[in-house]
């Protein structure tokens, strides 16, 4: 979608519910160059990415969001702890945040996610937003 809509990695996240945040948070943390950032709705983070994980530098540009249920019958809400642990020791800027609810997403997760989001689209000149003309993204690679 970026190549055919001419939009910018810097002007991109990726989210995802259950199996797709744990997509969303293994294209982020492998390709952050692809995306500014990414939510995981009720996912995890998978531990097999360790070997494709990219560079600190790269992953301290990224904005991330883990989202999740506190009574999770479906993926345990330790999964969102162990992603948070991860995220704080591999230096990715993100929040945390617990829900009441079992599997899904709730209007305040949405929300939420609007609000988090909002560093990974700061206002750009006009320029920018075409894809390789944003100085900024060079300048943090």
């Amino acid at each position: 979608m970026q190549e055919a809509y001419g939009i910018a990695p810097v002007r991109t996240a990726v989210a995802g519910f259950s199996q797709g945040g744990i997509l969303s948070a293994s294209v982020a943390l492998t390709a952050p160059e692809s995306v500014a950032g990414s939510a995981v709705f009720a996912g995890r983070i998978l531990p097999e990415i360790e070997p494709a994980l990219a560079s600190p530098q790269q992953l301290r540009r990224l904005h991330g969001l883990v989202t999740h249920g506190l009574d999770d019958t479906k993926l345990p809400v330790t999964w969102a702890q162990r992603a948070d642990a991860w995220l704080v020791q591999l230096g990715v800027p993100h929040a945390t945040r617990l829900y009441p609810g079992d599997h899904g997403i709730s209007q305040q997760m949405a929300r939420d996610f609007l609000d988090c989001s909002r560093p990974c689209f700061r206002p750009l000149p006009a320029a920018s937003l075409l894809v390789g003309a944003c100085p900024d993204q060079e300048e943090e690679a």
